[in-house]
């Protein structure tokens, strides 16, 4: 009987495929060979990275940040030193003909190993201070690395934690599954799975050591299920596939849009915007600006930034295209010298860092305004919290906006995804031209959940009554105010979510392109008579299960399909 795993279904769909294990933090890699002649010029840039790091030792050593850490880093620059982490990486780059990236690991590996076997306790001990050390060597080679090399065909990925920045960097060579440790639904990597129609599981335990490179895997994202696979089932699979490739991304029969209802799309891609409008959307509503940018760490430079805005208004040809601001944390904008933040999702993250880096904020503020000569470019601000973060972003907009000419001055909108904007909606209103509701970090950042954290997944609750609440608050507010309001995130996309959301008053939603066709079906079929008493019924209810349950039993009356589509 073959072995089989059983996860969390995080992306549907069935695939077969080799496993291609990706390993790394803050920069995923995986075994990529190298030609004979790239040999000198990966073990310069080894050493190169190197002497990063131990610049990065020194500075932490003349300046410990506790009592005891000097003498911590002091025995980390030895390692670092050591002839056996330098010749042994040297010597696996010209053996192995590897990145410098995978030498690094390779040799680690076996140091940890032999470590960890050691009878003498300090010894085992001392393990922990490879890996960092070599850690901080990955992160050092990650500074000036080029993206990821083109993933090899029929290639399912697997890695403890896919970055979306990862799965970004594959988009020309998607894989053609994924299996995880960690990594919920709502997690971005997993949207962009779906959203690029990629099968994953995730909630493997241990999964990086149940599988090698080159395992020919069955990944069932149906039902959260994976297997080892045959040769002859991997080929069958494969043929299928190629026959079955030119009915891949068919257009839907009917494409109009008189739903009553506007659909933005969201993306990630400037590639992608002409073929939302294509489809239907009747603009661009959340263009995620830090995914533009795939293998550059931090701030891109001006120009690079201003070309990639610049494309991808020209592709909206005059519709609306929603910016918004970068929204990583600090861990991905520096690396090394420091310690991580205990909490990064509560931490130096999306506009409170922009604020922060004020100089690389201007500059991502400039080409955004820059692109802006049509007047179809609008920013979006995520994670504001109130008032005075709004304030603040447009002080810096007048003032770059004041020296630049030709261009049209933006519509600014805000993310509503803290607890703290939805109780002072009314005044956020007053200083923006329109509201994007982020539900997967409003549900997080209500209930006090991880949405990436397996353990407490029961506990991430998209019909908690107060989400639902929080939700009915900001676009009863935004109508009073007569701007517009958008539901973001995966309720906008999933047609469950649909007959509620239009009965809390939702008139505009924006979600990935390959939700659009589905969600438009579900809003021509919805009665509004029908839609305002489910909400009648779940408004006065005290408990998640009781709302699920109304809304399960007015579903079977009027759309019992929906039924299908609760996950």
């Amino acid at each position: 009987m073959r072995a089989s795993f059983t996860g969390r279904s995080v992306s549907r769909g069935r695939a077969v495929g080799r496993a291609l294990l990706v390993v790394g933090r803050k920069r995923q890699f995986f075994r990529a060979e190298i030609s004979e002649d790239r040999v000198e010029d990966e073990i310069a840039r080894f050493k190169a990275a190197v002497a990063y790091a131990s610049k990065q030792l020194e500075a932490l050593i003349a300046k410990p940040p506790t009592q005891n850490a000097a003498d911590i880093f002091d025995a980390h620059l030895l390692i670092l030193e050591s002839s056996t982490l330098l010749d042994g990486v040297a010597e696996v780059i010209r053996t192995d003909l590897v990145s410098a990236e995978w030498a690094v690991k390779t040799v680690t590996d076996k140091l940890v190993s032999t470590q960890r076997a050691s009878a003498d306790v300090h010894l085992r001990q001392k393990a922990v201070d490879i890996e960092d050390v070599s850690e901080r060597v990955s992160n050092a080679l990650a500074g000036g690395k080029s993206p990821l090399p083109p993933l090899p065909p029929n290639t399912v990925v697997i890695a403890t934690e896919l970055l979306p920045s990862t799965l970004i960097e594959f988009a020309d060579s998607p894989p053609t599954a994924i299996i995880t440790e960690r990594g919920g639904w709502t997690s971005h990597t997993f949207i962009l799975a779906r959203e690029s129609n990629i099968p994953a599981v995730s909630g493997i335990k241990r999964v990086t050591r149940r599988f090698d490179d080159g395992d020919l895997v069955v990944v069932d994202g149906d039902t959260g299920t994976v297997t080892f696979a045959s040769k002859e089932e991997f080929e069958r699979a494969v043929a299928e596939r190629d026959g079955s490739a030119a009915a891949v991304g068919a257009v839907d029969s009917d494409e109009s849009t008189d739903t009553g209802f506007r659909l933005y799309v969201n993306t990630d891609s400037t590639t992608k915007v002409a073929r939302a409008l294509e489809k239907g959307a009747v603009g661009i509503g959340l263009v995620r600006s830090e995914y533009l940018f795939p293998g550059i760490k931090g701030w891109p430079d001006e120009e690079r930034q201003y070309r990639a805005y610049k494309a991808a208004a020209e592709a909206a040809a005059g519709r609306e295209i929603r910016i918004r601001t970068f929204d990583f944390d600090l861990d991905q904008v520096s690396f090394g010298g420091r310690e991580p933040e205990k909490n990064p999702a509560l931490g130096m993250r999306a506009i409170r860092l922009g604020l922060a880096r004020e100089r690389n904020f201007r500059i991502q503020l400039r080409a955004i305004l820059r692109a802006n000569t049509e007047g179809n470019v609008s920013i979006i601000l995520p994670m504001t919290a109130g008032v005075q973060d709004i304030k603040q972003v447009r002080n810096l907009i007048d003032d770059e906006f004041s020296r630049l000419e030709g261009i049209h001055f933006p519509k600014i909108g805000a993310m509503i995804e803290l607890p703290s904007a939805v109780l002072v909606i009314d005044q956020i209103l007053k200083y923006v031209d329109f509201l994007a509701v982020g539900t997967n970090d409003l549900v997080q950042y209500t209930l006090g959940v991880d949405r990436d954290d397996e353990m407490v997944a029961d506990w991430y609750q998209s019909l908690h009554p107060a989400v639902l609440r929080s939700i009915a608050r900001v676009i009863e507010a935004a109508k009073a105010a007569g701007k517009p309001a958008s539901i973001c995130g995966e309720m906008a996309g999933l047609p469950f979510y649909i007959p509620l959301l239009v009965g809390l008053g939702a008139e505009e939603f924006s979600l990935k392109l390959s939700s659009l066709a589905v969600v438009r079906r579900i809003l021509r079929s919805l009665d509004r008579t029908q839609v305002e008493e489910i909400v009648r019924v779940v408004k006065d209810l005290d408990t998640t299960q009781a709302v699920e349950d109304a809304l399960v039993a007015a579903y079977r009356t009027y759309w019992p399909d929906l039924l299908l589509t609760r996950t």
